[in-house]
């Protein structure tokens, strides 16, 4: 044999390290990534890695009962991965409402992607899978009601130097990134001649270090322009299983809410947010609650943001909202944009606006909200550099619900304060660094924290979601050059 075409050790190491495990071992990893990556007790190193396995097993296999077998793989690794977020009150079968769409989505997008890499190759195929995870995840954040759920980019959220390319690409860039590693992995797992792909590892692993360079760059910045004092207040009630508490509860908790008011206004707040309906009103007690908080801002020079719900049918039916009350009066009520799926939240039509406050320009969204990009694009637009996020949560997505709402504030170049109820409560600045954080099950329940109030301009509050564009032009273009080789191959003649 030629000296020149032996493969090396290394080569020949490599090339059976993905043929060393059967295939049904590459779909048990898969299963065990799936689970681990995301939510609560992420491993973040895994969302690199994360479709490797089952990459590696489609290059394996064919054939129907290869592919169910993914498709239970998929379905039980995402299960897991939901199950984990499934503490009291809410319900296990939550767990395969959410799991089932996700895991169906994510088959049929594998197959669509072997399907491709097997017609045009695995040059083709190493720039596919990341255009495909992009392309799919801007749908889900764009044309569903899951919203950014399960975006790779949130995998990394212990990661505040990678995070700061959401402010240049949004979650996309992020998810490119941790896609396209395991894309690459994939094919070197199983490559006879991993040194054909050298100048792509090479791309890729400078396309990571500039990536964590900008954002050390970014994290050192020092913010320049006003700040405020924010003040979160949560309160001890809320809606259970059985509905909303008792009259005489209610009353009470009000009281507390208030006397916490009290002291986040005493401590130096500016600005005091309720979490996600804090209390309940009906159409006759709602008047005397803002007049209440009315004379409050008033007599102290403060804005207070009261979010609370109106039934309208029993439970069935009701305004989740908040009421933005000034010095001078009301300043905004508002509506929830994106009920969370089975929520009986009167939804919010009303554009998303910015007002001027003495300390800034400000807005405001109502927890589920914020895990839409597009909520917070419309805020950057107006040029928001602080937006408050009344909330609710519950232990399982406590903290890393908060996190990804802070997100937004990257992405958008300003201030995220959100109140959270049953999790907890943080204040990060444009960068995303913590001005203040203090969790629910802790403390008097009452925050206040200084935040920045000049946005910081981002390129991607400016350029929007390129990332996503490219990424489907480039589908589309892989497309049609799958579907034209394989009519070429049915009209060649026969020998």
């Amino acid at each position: 044999m030629n000296a020149s075409l032996a493969p090396s050790e290394s080569e020949e190491a490599i090339h059976t390290m993905a043929r060393r495990l059967p295939p049904w071992a590459w779909l048990c990893l898969g299963v065990a990534f799936s689970a681990l990556a995301g939510n609560r007790f992420n491993v973040g190193v895994l969302g690199w890695v994360a479709s490797v396995p089952l990459l590696i097993h489609l290059r394996h296999t064919s054939g129907w009962r290869a592919r169910l077998w993914l498709l239970g793989a998929l379905q039980l690794g995402h299960f897991l991965n939901v199950l984990k977020i499934i503490t009291e009150p809410i319900p296990w079968f939550f767990a395969p409402m959410f799991s089932v769409p996700s895991a169906t989505t994510a088959f049929v997008a594998f197959l669509l992607f072997e399907g491709l890499r097997r017609q045009l190759g695995d040059r083709w195929g190493v720039a596919l899978f990341p255009a495909l995870v992009v392309g799919l995840e801007w749908l889900g954040a764009t044309g569903s009601e899951m919203g950014s759920w399960g975006a790779l980019a949130y995998t990394q959220l212990g990661n505040p130097a990678l995070l700061q390319l959401a402010s240049v690409f949004g979650l996309a860039g992020i998810g490119a990134l941790l896609a396209a590693t395991s894309g690459l992995l994939a094919v070197l797992l199983d490559s006879r001649g991993p040194e054909r792909w050298m100048s792509a590892l090479i791309g890729l692993a400078i396309a990571i270090l500039a990536a964590h360079a900008y954002g050390a760059w970014r994290l050192d910045r020092v913010l320049p322009g006003p700040s405020v004092a924010v003040g979160t207040v949560t309160s001890d009630i809320g809606m259970t299983p059985e509905g909303l508490p008792p009259d005489d509860v209610l009353k009470a908790g009000t009281e507390q809410l208030f006397d916490r008011t009290r002291l986040a206004i005493a401590q130096g707040a500016k600005l005091v947010v309720w979490n996600e309906g804090a209390t309940a009103v009906t159409a006759d007690t709602e008047p005397a609650l803002l007049q209440r908080a009315g004379r409050l801002a008033q007599d102290t020079d403060t804005d207070i943001v009261l979010a609370y719900v109106l039934p309208l049918d029993g439970m069935a039916r009701f305004e989740n909202k908040y009421v933005w009350v000034g010095p001078e009066g009301i300043v905004e009520t508002y509506f929830k944009h994106h009920p969370v799926p089975g929520e009986g939240s009167v939804r919010g039509e009303d554009p998303i606006q910015v007002w001027a406050r003495p300390y800034g320009r400000a807005g405001g969204a109502i927890c589920y909200d914020y895990d839409f990009p597009a909520l917070g694009q419309a805020h950057a637009r107006q040029d928001a550099g602080l937006v408050v996020v009344p909330s609710s949560d519950w232990r399982g997505i406590d903290p890393f619900h908060t996190q990804m709402a802070a997100v937004r504030g990257i992405e958008g170049g300003f201030s995220v304060v959100r109140s959270v109820r049953w999790a907890t409560s943080g204040a990060y600045d444009a960068m995303g660094r913590v001005r203040g954080t203090a969790s629910w099950w802790a403390g008097d329940r009452v925050m206040v924290a200084q935040v920045p109030t000049t946005r910081v301009d981002t390129p991607y509050s400016r350029l929007g979601d390129v990332l996503p564009a490219g990424a489907g032009l480039l589908l589309v273009v892989g497309i049609g050059g799958a579907i034209r080789r394989r009519w070429r191959e049915r009209m060649a003649p026969v020998s």
